[in-house]
């Protein structure tokens, strides 16, 4: 049997290329073979410039610039897996790149990397497709569409993976996800929190960062936080601080506990289970500041809601706070005074931390040169110096001269709790009295000028608290303080309009700051607030009411009536019925007028020569007789009224009340000085002699009646003033007859 032939290798087809190795080191190049319908090189390609796009920054500019985005959406959808993996490779690297990010906005590229996120890919899809997601998360628009493709569901699924870079991509782009209230409340109707608490037990530290990171966000609802109670979440933040190996990421976790702690089924379960002893005394005991600090916030965060206070006091938080204040850094120390403030809005609070003598290292913070650590402890001390007894001790501890510093701030904030303070200072005489001799007038006009609507309303205030006084008056007065007082009256803030008001109230009353205020303009501006729909206010009304007691002209020609307790006296004018809109003219200005037909002006002048008393008894007697007779009808003329009238009164020498009797000499110089008329002198004498004598009230009104048609005929026939004006006059007298 012959030797069998080896059969010899077909020869290759005609039309079949042979294998062809390529080696290339132009990227444009490879870029191109992308477009090869060929998987080897497909596959191939993908590869190297997932290579190239890792080395560095300028590479991935390179491939975008050669058009390699476009290539590469189109094969993460490619049905061979070796394609799509190393494509989507490629294109997470490529994100890193913010002008790839750019571009990706304009292609609908996102519901393409979330398929990649299915069960059936492989890890390294769900890791570079995350890691895509991931960096376009940054974008609000971005979030957007991730929620509405339904993205949130395959990343808390990735959650559970077993790959450490896939959990951290999935967790971190959740975290970007529930920035949006949309995706927040998304994660708790997909369960999320579970597997997020789970990641508590991570051994990386970025990923429990990033889980922490998420459950801040999603605390901020009061749903979620529900669902973290249910979770049992509470106990599970509290134990994850006990650890002291996390204490780099303490400050997360307390953040978390402190959005839970807004709710009071929250604090009531911290409470029952003894996470809240604890959480105090990590807080106190902890060597690291921010966590100090944070826990301090928390606390405030916590004590906003007063049955949660309530709880807070029961476990003498106080303490801890105060604790805390001792510290060396002053973000603890502002914490910590901050959360102070807040507890003593409490009753029970404000009693327990004065007796912690918390009050002195509050006292001590007014002068840190930081000026957050001024701002929180003043405002701890404006409220707690709503009790007396905390207000004995400021004062005590000499925080008084320390908060008239503060007036003048660079914070306009702790400018407003420093009034605030020194305001309820001032309702004690004798601590009043101490303040103004730290010279808080100047530092109150000071501050008057400020432009902030808070410390414009609040230095109104307390320069009110402090007016009570003359002297205080007087150097407020000679300071300035009026003139930003008038300036407040035209603010759009009603607040500031209405505290300007009270203020001028309190100081009105004295005559020197009541003419100023009016020259300055505050009449104008109370008569225009008055006549507003807007902005009228009770404080407007009794400030304008308060300056027309000290200018009774303006006020009886505006009303036409003055008021029982107002008396008429020298320098009085009645320049007849105005409308309420119209300026009220001085005396000087009206003496300037031309004479014209109107109404006269008519004019209170009681300034007249010193007469001699006339020797003559008789002639003094019988004058006396005839102005007895004036009381009852009688057939005398006029002219023997005036006559015997004139005699009488000209040897008088008895005082008149109420009337003030200048000298000639004396008088302020105008420019025009009216006429005297020494007959309405006897005419006040007259009725005052009637009426003094009488014993009661009652009497004296019914003899002023009687006198009424004496003093009506007298006054149209021979002064020619109206009967309305001698009847103020007449009801000052009867108010003075009573006294005497």
């Amino acid at each position: 049997m012959g030797k069998k032939k080896a059969k010899e290798p077909e020869p290759p087809a005609k039309d079949e290329f042979d294998p062809l190795q390529i080696v290339s080191k132009n990227p444009g190049t490879v870029v191109l073979m992308l477009d090869s319908p060929e998987e080897t090189v497909l596959q191939s390609a993908c590869e190297a410039l997932y290579t190239f796009a890792v080395k560095c920054e300028e590479n991935r500019q390179t491939l975008l610039n050669l058009g390699a985005l476009e290539r590469l959406l189109k094969h993460i959808k490619s049905e061979y897996i070796i394609i799509r993996r190393n494509a989507t490779m490629c294109l997470g690297t490529l994100c890193q790149n913010v002008n790839v990010r750019k571009a990706l906005r304009k292609l609908d590229c996102i519901e393409s990397l979330i398929k990649l996120l299915g069960p059936e890919e492989e890890a390294l899809c769900h890791e570079f497709a995350s890691l895509a997601l991931t960096l376009l998360a940054g974008e609000f628009g971005n979030k957007v569409e991730i929620f509405e493709k339904n993205g949130m569901e395959s990343l808390i699924r990735l959650l559970g993976s077993t790959d450490c870079d896939i959990q951290k991509n999935a967790v971190e782009c959740i975290s970007l996800l529930v920035e949006d209230y949309q995706c927040r409340s998304a994660i708790r109707e997909l369960n999320g929190f579970q597997p997020l608490f789970a990641l508590f037990d991570s051994p990386y530290a970025i990923i429990q960062e990033l889980a922490l990171n998420t459950l801040i966000n999603c605390s901020f609802e009061a749903a979620n936080r529900e669902e973290i109670r249910k979770l049992e979440g509470l106990q599970k933040i509290v134990d994850f601080i006990g650890v002291k190996e996390y204490d780099d990421l303490h400050v997360k976790a307390m953040q978390v506990l402190s959005n839970c702690m807004h709710d009071l089924e929250s604090m009531e379960i911290i409470r029952s289970t003894g996470s809240l002893e604890k959480f105090l005394a990590f807080a106190a005991e902890s060597a690291i500041s921010d966590v100090q600090q944070c826990a301090a916030k928390s606390l405030a965060v916590a004590a906003q809601c007063d049955e949660t206070r309530k709880i807070l006091h029961e476990q003498e938080c106080e303490k801890t706070l105060i604790t805390l204040l001792t510290n060396e850094s002053p973000p603890v120390q502002a914490a910590a005074a901050e959360a102070l403030a807040v507890m003593s809005e409490s009753l029970s609070s404000r009693d327990k931390i004065g007796k912690l003598e918390g009050i002195p290292c509050l006292v001590n913070l007014l002068k840190s040169d930081d000026p957050e650590v001024r701002q929180f402890s003043s405002l701890a001390l404006a409220n707690l110096t709503t009790s007396s007894a905390n207000c004995s001790v400021l004062i005590d501890k000499g925080g008084a001269e320390s908060l008239v510093r503060l007036l003048t701030d660079t914070k306009p904030q702790t400018q407003v709790n420093s009034a605030v303070c020194l305001t309820n200072l001032a309702n004690n005489e004798s601590w009043r009295a101490e303040i103004n001799n730290f010279e808080i007038i100047p530092s109150l006009v000071a501050a008057l000028n400020s432009n902030n609507p808070s410390v414009q309303s609040k230095m109104a205030l307390t320069a009110a608290a402090f007016l009570c006084d003359s002297d205080a008056r007087t150097q407020f007065r000679q300071e300035g303080g009026l003139v930003p007082l008038v300036q407040y009256l035209s603010s759009n803030v009603s607040e500031v309009r209405r505290t300007a008001s009270w203020a001028m109230v309190i100081c009105g009353n004295d005559s020197a700051i009541a003419s100023e205020l009016c020259s300055l303009g505050a009449f104008d501006l109370l008569q225009t607030i008055a006549l507003s729909g807007s902005r009228k206010s009770g404080f407007g009304d009794a400030a304008l009411e308060c300056l027309f007691d000290c200018n009774l002209p303006a006020k009886y020609s505006l009303r036409g009536y003055l008021s029982p307790s107002n008396i008429v006296g020298d320098g009085f004018y009645d320049c007849g019925k105005i409308r309420p809109e119209a300026k009220i003219l001085t005396l000087e200005e009206l003496s300037r007028e031309p004479v014209n037909t109107a109404r006269p002006v008519l004019y209170v002048n009681l300034t007249c020569p010193i007469r001699k008393p006339s020797p003559k008894l008789a002639t003094t007697i019988s004058a006396e007789k005839s102005v007895e007779k004036l009381a009852k009808p009688s057939k005398l003329t006029l002219k023997e009224i005036k006559r015997s009238k004139s005699q009488t009164h000209a040897e008088k020498e008895a005082e008149i009340p109420l009337v003030e009797l200048p000298a000639e000499e004396t008088r302020d110089p105008l420019s025009w000085k009216p006429p005297a008329d020494p007959d309405l002198i006897g005419y006040i004498r007259d009725v005052h002699e009637k009426i003094a004598p009488l014993p009661s009230i009652e009497d004296q009104i019914i003899e002023l009646a009687r006198c009424d048609n004496f003093v009506t005929n007298i006054d149209i026939n021979r002064s020619g003033l109206p009967a309305r004006m001698f009847f103020a006059l007449k009801l000052a007298l009867s108010v003075e007859s009573t006294k005497g």
